[in-house]
């Protein structure tokens, strides 16, 4: 057995969280003690989404920001380096170090040096002139240079927001050696994103004093130690009660953020979504997303610089928290805004509101103004369709069949795996065993990825018998419909719908966007008796309307329906995505040349995904969530 931790990022000190599992150790097969780790850690929580950064990561992103990939620019050299080969050349040993000749040195030669190993204890690092100590915070400085380098290639950063877990097969658990773990490194940076911490990267000390320093306690009254005493303690009976005069001296103002302050704190990453919520529910109207979370801020500025001037500020030391009145005349909305304040978060403030329940708030005209855009289904219907089936993400099969299927997809970047996958789908109806022969000159990562794939089908029951060669592969496999069924195409309907729930989950955390998605939509034409038409995937992000089609085979498509059922649909063909993981990327766009719509495989539905939706949610005003 062997033990690896998960890291998990958290807005708030110490940015990681920490679990271990436990799992068996493969000899040889990093892929499947991944694999392995990540099943562990599903079993517990199945809804973790996990990503492992380190070279042998299966996820793209995950090998993108493995210690070996992941560059750092550095001054002292004409080129960006990556971070192993930095942390290694920093090193100062007993007798000798740090070694600046590896910078410009291929990581593998790097990792070979025999310098690294031969001049006794390592006391310290060096880095361009600067000193850092192993000492109290060994992991301290390959975590400071990991997220130095992050936040130099934003891009990179951005797909990790997008996953609440990190691992690291290279990283054991109980190394006494110091070697970095990228894991805790990535959820680390996560968490300080999240919190609007990302300045203190700048410099090592910075870092130190914010992932490391634990912050002190506020005093049992809950001021801080500069206002406990000028702050004078006010009860907070009633939101929105006036504070009398002579209760409030100038020096009460030390502890409350003046507008400018408060204008900080809403530029906080993290502000933009309730910003948007504030300001539908205040009944705000914009041409955009972005408009609308700037109607937000103007509103919850305003009713907090007239609190001020009016002195209708609620201050609560006991519970470190400001409140004060907030309402918008012409929609009736009422609220309460709240200010909490802990010296963990950035600028010592975050801000909320408490929504009041008001009879204006019934009235008809303000109901319209705040509707909700259309779900997926709702366009559907006002297209004068009548939905006779349907799967919702609660219906869909077992997690563990749809993270084989989503496996599945993941490895038809792989052309050995599609090959297999289409061999398999040739012979599917006849019994017997079969011999699939790997192509003469593929490689040792193609047929790791291959024999890992088809290890999963085994265990999950797909062969009735399997026997995996250096050469070949011979198999036989399992007489049951509902496999057949599987790989037949359903994996490939799971793993579209699987590919676009994660962009969807981004939209709505990042810009509080209102969206859905179903699959296996089968419509009925209301005027047409008989006249149905499925549809794999549909969707919708604040109203505007998506669909997705899978196919698993290449032959006898009929590229036309498609184009004529938009029509129908009522959405133009740049709002459709056919995914065939038979085709190449050269096919893909060849057969996008004659249809007006775009065309992916498995390995790039994801950015043609990422396309498609911001070219339409541009289109159309970024996502418009006016409430006219």
């Amino acid at each position: 057995m062997a033990t690896r931790t998960i890291c998990f990022p958290i807005s708030g000190y110490p940015y990681c969280k920490e679990q271990s599992v436990t799992f068996t150790w493969i000899n040889g097969s990093k892929r499947q003690n991944i694999r392995a780790v990540h099943d562990a850690v599903h079993t517990t929580d199945p809804d973790v989404s996990i990503l492992e950064v380190s070279s042998a990561s299966v996820q793209p992103e995950g090998e993108t920001v493995s210690s070996l990939r992941l560059l750092l620019r550095l001054d002292s050299v004409a080129q960006d380096v990556p971070i192993s080969t930095v942390f290694e050349a920093a090193k100062v040993f007993e007798h000798g170090g740090p070694f600046a000749d590896l910078l410009t040195c291929a990581p593998s030669k790097v990792h070979k040096d025999t310098r690294l190993r031969t001049n006794g204890k390592l006391l310290r690092y060096s880095l361009e002139g600067s000193e850092y100590p192993i000492e109290p915070h060994p992991d301290s400085f390959f975590e400071w240079l990991y997220c130095r380098a992050l936040k130099q290639f934003p891009e990179k950063a951005a797909q990790l927001s997008r996953y609440n877990a990190f691992s690291d097969i290279a990283a054991a658990a109980d190394s006494k050696k110091y070697y970095g773990d990228s894991s805790r490194a990535a959820a680390i940076y996560v968490g300080l994103a999240a919190a609007g911490k990302l300045p203190c990267i700048d410099s090592y000390e910075s870092f130190i004093a914010e992932v490391y320093t634990e912050p002190k306690p506020l005093p049992k009254s809950g001021k801080s130690e500069t206002a406990s005493k000028k702050t004078p303690e006010v009860s907070a009976p009633a939101p929105a009660k006036e504070i009398p005069a002579d209760e409030s001296s100038p020096s009460d103002n030390a502890n409350i953020p003046d507008g400018a302050q408060m204008e900080q704190v809403l530029e906080l990453p993290k502000a933009t979504c309730l910003l948007l919520s504030l300001a539908k529910n205040a009944g705000l109207s914009a041409n955009n997303s972005s408009e609308l979370a700037y109607k937000g801020k103007e509103f919850f500025l305003d009713a907090y610089q007239k609190a001020l001037k009016n002195k209708t500020l609620q201050i609560n030391v006991h519970k470190n928290k400001i409140t004060f009145p907030m309402e918008e005349h012409d929609s009736g909305f009422h609220a309460v805004g709240v200010l909490t304040r802990s010296p963990a978060w950035e600028y010592g403030w975050k801000f909320n509101y408490l929504a009041e329940n008001t009879p204006g708030a019934e009235k008809p005209e303000v109901k319209a103004k705040i509707q909700k855009p259309l779900t997926a289904l709702e366009h559907l219907e006002h297209c004068g369709y009548k939905i006779v089936q349907q799967v919702v993400p609660e219906k869909l099969p077992p997690i563990a069949v749809q993270r084989m299927a989503w496996k599945t997809g993941e490895a038809l970047c792989d052309p050995v795996v599609v090959d297999f996958l289409q061999f398999i789908r040739t012979h599917m109806q006849s019994d017997g065993s079969f011999s699939f022969r790997i192509p003469k000159g593929a490689s040792k990562k193609s047929f790791a990825t291959l024999s890992e794939i088809a290890q999963t089908w085994d265990k999950m029951g797909l062969f009735a018998a399997i026997v995996i060669y250096p050469q070949n592969i011979v198999y036989e496999l399992a007489q049951n419909e509902t496999v057949r069924h599987f790989l037949s195409g359903k994996w490939l309907e799971l793993f579209v719908e699987h590919q676009v729930q994660q962009i969807l989950n981004r939209y709505r955390e990042e810009q509080g966007a209102e969206v859905s998605v179903c699959s296996n939509v089968v419509l009925s034409e209301t005027a047409s008796v008989g006249s149905t038409h499925e549809l794999d995937v549909v969707f919708s992000i604040n109203g505007k309307f998506f669909w997705v089609e899978a196919k698993s085979s290449s032959r006898s498509i009929d590229y036309g329906k498609y184009a004529s059922l938009c029509e129908k649909l009522n959405v133009t063909p740049e709002s459709l995505l056919l995914v065939n993981s038979d085709l190449s990327v050269e096919e893909c766009e060849g057969v996008s040349y004659f249809w007006n719509y775009r065309v992916a495989n498995c390995a790039t539905i994801t950015q043609e995904l990422e396309s498609m939706i911001a070219k339409q949610i541009e289109s159309t005003g970024n996502a418009a969530l006016s409430t006219d």
